[in-house]
């Protein structure tokens, strides 16, 4: 997310970044928070997971500092904003979002059954996710989840060899864990003879880096945008600027949505300076590597608009295929053979 920053500080060329380690827990984000506050900052982005983005969004509201959340995805952040809170918005996905697009790619793919292998400590999120899935798709074939290793070491291998037992080759499993385990379950289900397609929420299976050295075929997952999808002239300024100047692919999800988010407020702050930029950002649209921004009513990103969607690719063959949004497809959805 730094690396993401200090590119958008470079290309936005009106920002001065000042960085705050947010460490992993809701007290250290606001510590950083109000450090940030300190140092008279106009605007704060970041903090990562959703514990601690609703203790900056309430220190924020405290301290008159607009705030954009661009990674956690609780409901809480929108209903702070709907309880009076409006220095607060959001540029990332809310849960809903996260599902509207696993709903997308079953009905995209067609399985004969899908499972639900959620990750224990985000629970929270994926039944949350799953139940926008359940009411646009239908429900899972089997709904389980697997325990941190530092819980129950060899909880995502027993869940991987569950799921390969059973699971068919026109079956997909909704991987609803983002981190460094999801690689483990990956390789695990794979080794136990696991079919099918396997979409991942993203996050560590969404770099193409990750999935061509794990030669992760038939494996599909969500990303803000990619390389293939030419959604703004910002996009391939992204990715190929990125590259060069980090010597590594650009992560194309919180990384992204973190250089958005400042790009967003470079130009909130070219419309109407600091002493609007809250009514900048309710009533703007602002471009980024993603698409076109808007924010509705309980100032959340308009995911899912017309200029504004979710990518969805797949893995295959040594490469990766964008099968969703329509308008930048290079492929329908690939079943192993």
């Amino acid at each position: 997310m730094k690396n993401a920053a200090e590119l958008a500080a470079e290309h936005a060329g009106n920002v001065e970044l000042v960085f705050a380690d947010c460490g992993d827990s809701p007290e250290k984000a606001k510590t950083a928070f109000e450090y940030l506050v300190s140092q008279k900052v106009d605007a704060v982005v970041g903090a990562y997971s959703s514990p601690q983005a609703m203790v900056v969004a309430d220190a924020a509201g405290e301290n008159k500092v607009v705030y954009l959340v661009s990674v956690a995805s609780t409901g809480v952040i929108e209903k702070k904003v709907t309880e009076g809170n409006r220095y607060v918005f959001r540029t990332a996905y809310n849960t809903t979002y996260w599902g509207v697009l696993a709903a997308e790619f079953l009905s995209l793919s067609k399985p004969d059954k899908y499972y639900f292998v959620g990750y224990d400590p985000l629970k929270t999120f994926n039944q949350g996710m799953l139940a926008k899935i359940n009411e646009l798709y239908g429900e899972p074939e089997l709904e389980v989840y697997y325990k941190s290793p530092s819980v129950s070491p060899d909880d995502y291998k027993n869940v991987a060899k569950q799921i390969a037992e059973r699971a068919g080759e026109r079956d997909a499993i909704i991987l609803g864990d983002p981190g460094g385990v999801s690689i483990n379950f990956l390789k695990e289900y794979r080794a136990n003879g696991g079919k099918g397609i396997i979409y991942s929420v993203g996050g560590a299976l969404a770099l193409p880096a990750t999935l061509k050295k794990l030669n992760a075929g038939y494996t599909a997952f969500q990303a803000a945008a990619l390389e293939e999808t030419e959604k703004t002239d910002l996009t391939a300024k992204y990715f190929a600027d990125y590259k060069a100047k980090f010597g590594e692919d650009a992560n194309n999800y919180a990384g992204l949505l973190t250089y958005d988010s400042i790009m967003i407020l470079s130009q909130a702050f070219e419309k109407g300076g600091k002493e609007k930029l809250i009514e900048t950002l309710e009533s703007g649209s602002f471009k980024g590597a993603a698409g076109i921004y808007r924010f509705n009513e309980n100032h959340q990103a308009l995911w899912g608009s017309e200029e504004l969607k979710g990518t969805i690719g797949e893995f295959v063959n040594g490469k990766v295929e964008v099968v969703y949004p329509p308008e930048f497809a290079t492929s329908q959805v690939v079943w192993p053979e």
